[in-house]
């Protein structure tokens, strides 16, 4: 797997920083970065085959360490995959101004509005928050009134519990 795309992410890019100085097991690093543990194994594997990361299994728990001589290589690139996109906008502007002027996003019309319809070629449902607060607001209502952090989060199907009902 490629370490540039596994390395993408920035919940795994916060599992890396977490495992170079502890191992932990998946369901605590979830309940840290405040994800589904399933979503946190999903991260875990796409580690594990970037050979970043070694999985341990205790008893019913699967624990992971950060692999050291990984972690040398990309010290030096780590700065720079932690910058955010910059984004220059006039106040008053909308969100979907804003996004427009980003490549890779695509942007679609539905009944509510303008959605995210795609981020770097990945299809899916995305919500987004601002400032760290979840938005329900569609882009074009939202007005740029001073400096901001806008993230994009896609959202992926996980099964909870599968339920069977038999008719009687």
């Amino acid at each position: 797997m490629d370490v540039f795309r596994v390395l993408g992410n920035s919940n795994r890019r916060s599992m890396l920083k977490i495992l170079l100085n502890t191992e932990m097991h998946i369901s605590a690093l979830a309940r840290e970065l405040n994800i589904s543990v399933p979503v946190a194994l999903r991260h875990a594997n796409c580690l594990e085959g970037a050979g970043l990361v070694e999985r341990k299994e205790v008893g019913n728990s699967h624990v992971l360490t950060a692999k050291k001589e990984a972690m040398e290589k990309l010290k030096s690139l780590w700065d720079l995959m932690d910058q955010p996109l910059i984004v220059r906008s006039k106040k008053g502007k909308t969100m979907l101004d804003c996004i427009k002027k980003m490549p890779g996003i695509k942007i679609g019309v539905g009944k509510e509005g303008h959605f995210i319809s795609s981020v770097d070629g990945k299809k899916g449902y995305f919500i987004y928050e601002i400032n760290g607060k979840f938005v329900e607001k569609s882009l074009e209502d939202i007005k740029v009134e001073k400096n901001s952090t806008l993230e994009l989060k896609r959202l992926l199907p996980v099964l909870g519990k599968k339920i069977q009902i038999e008719v009687e």
